[in-house]
């Protein structure tokens, strides 16, 4: 009972109701409301899909753009291409949306991928994207650690090493989003911190009760918001 091994089904049924909604639940819901039927959606980093597997209104129609090969079998997607974020393959005001999930933390210039993202929106168009929290303990504890031990660690946990990525951090705090959004001429229209499950301490029981610990204090106590694992974020093109 008490010896190590992932096991976070497990955990999160014994101390989460059915109903409690994680993050990839929160970030379709936010896609749902934000982006109407019959949109033309741009999955920019959409990789292979097997995390986060979303429904958006009827009649939406998602293309994937990502520099990997995983986009292939990615199961969102209705056409694909391969493409850097910062250099993107579609021209001036073709999208509807730009959606990015885990994505932003990856970026060596986030500047130079938000300037696409406005480039290809059309007036009214919205970016969405879900991204880490910097202050958050697993993105701190992470940026401390080589990439070699993220690859070993997620292994364990059952992620493939194709969706392991290196992590830099360089857009991931509301202040510095906010100030990328203004800076590709996007304006920001919702910024959320959320907590949820703690996935990440699912190795052991008792790490697995002190995440539920900090989970139900940060997200009971606003002026803890800072310290929540995960940003959810609207901007417009004007």
């Amino acid at each position: 009972m008490l010896g190590f091994g992932w096991r976070k089904e497990e955990l999160r049924k014994r101390f989460y109701p059915a109903e409690f909604r994680g993050m990839y639940q929160r970030f379709e819901a936010t896609l749902r409301v934000a982006i109407p039927p019959n949109a033309l959606v741009l999955d920019a980093g959409c990789g292979s899909g097997r995390i986060f597997r979303y429904r958006l209104a009827a009649g939406c129609r998602v293309v994937g753009a990502d520099i990997g090969t995983e986009l292939r079998d990615n199961p969102n997607l209705a056409d694909r291409a391969r493409g850097d974020l910062q250099r993107l393959p579609f021209a001036d005001a073709s999208f509807d949306a730009v959606l990015a999930s885990h994505v932003m933390e990856h970026l060596p210039r986030p500047e130079l991928a938000l300037a696409e993202v406005a480039r290809v929106l059309k007036p009214g168009g919205r970016f969405l994207l879900l991204t880490p929290n910097r202050f958050h303990y697993v993105p701190l504890l992470a940026g401390l650690l080589p990439h070699r031990l993220h690859v070993a660690f997620n292994r364990w946990r059952g992620v493939p090493e194709r969706d392991v990525f290196p992590t830099l951090y360089r857009a991931n705090t509301a202040g510095r989003l906010r100030r990328l959004f203004e800076g590709a001429g996007l304006t920001g229209e919702r910024l959320e911190r959320i907590e949820t499950e703690p996935e990440y301490l699912a190795f052991h029981p008792l790490a697995y009760m002190l995440g539920v610990g900090y989970e139900r204090l940060v997200n009971r106590v606003g002026f803890l918001a800072p310290l929540r694992v995960a940003i959810i974020a609207t901007a417009r093109k004007p």
